[in-house]
């Protein structure tokens, strides 16, 4: 398979034409993500997706530019600037060599379009009215009650759940022996 290197920039405020803003947010155990698409600052449309608990923040940022790229596709847009703030999915956007698979699949989709989609990252909760306003959209999107987008845990999750239950029983066994200790021999 052909090596593609997606390069991002850093959000210019002149930026004109078609602007899509990406965000994802987590608030109490539930995932959201949204976008948000302006012509000339002019809001458009947009689009927000409850994901399953366990999704990750990376992975609620990245649908979010996934959905974005799917949406520019179905509707041929043209060229077209997708501005996010998490760093970390630009990051792995770029990246020469990716294990995840949805990384790979924007990546590709980005690849196969016949038009232009331009990468940024803009800096969060710095006022800009795009991002603000997808930041608003995802955050509602966690109070949608059926999740809309499902994900199987990654290994490390798996691992890491495990790991916690574990040590939540270990925790619980000792517990327990020390109540009976105690109520064995109350002078201790």
């Amino acid at each position: 398979m052909e090596t593609l290197k997606i390069d991002w920039n850093y959000y210019m405020e002149e930026m004109k034409g078609l602007m899509i803003f990406t965000d994802g947010s987590k608030m109490d155990g539930r995932v959201g993500c949204a976008f948000v698409v302006f012509y000339n600052k002019t809001e458009l449309d947009y689009r927000k997706f409850r994901l399953n608990e366990s999704s990750t923040v990376f992975i609620d940022e990245v649908t979010a530019i996934q959905k974005a790229v799917e949406y520019i596709k179905a509707n041929d847009l043209g060229q077209v600037n997708i501005s996010s703030d998490s760093r970390s999915a630009l990051m792995a956007l770029s990246a020469v060599e990716e294990a995840r698979d949805i990384i790979n699949n924007i990546e590709e989709d980005i690849k196969e379009y016949k038009g232009k989609i331009i990468l940024t990252w803009i800096r969060a909760h710095m006022g800009n009215f795009g991002n603000e306003l997808a930041d608003q959209l995802a955050k509602e999107a966690t109070l949608i009650s059926d999740e809309t987008i499902s994900f199987v845990p990654s290994r490390n999750q798996i691992r890491n759940e495990g790991n916690k239950i574990i040590k939540d029983l270990r925790q619980n066994l000792w517990n327990d022996s020390k109540k009976c200790a105690m109520d064995q021999n109350p002078n201790r």
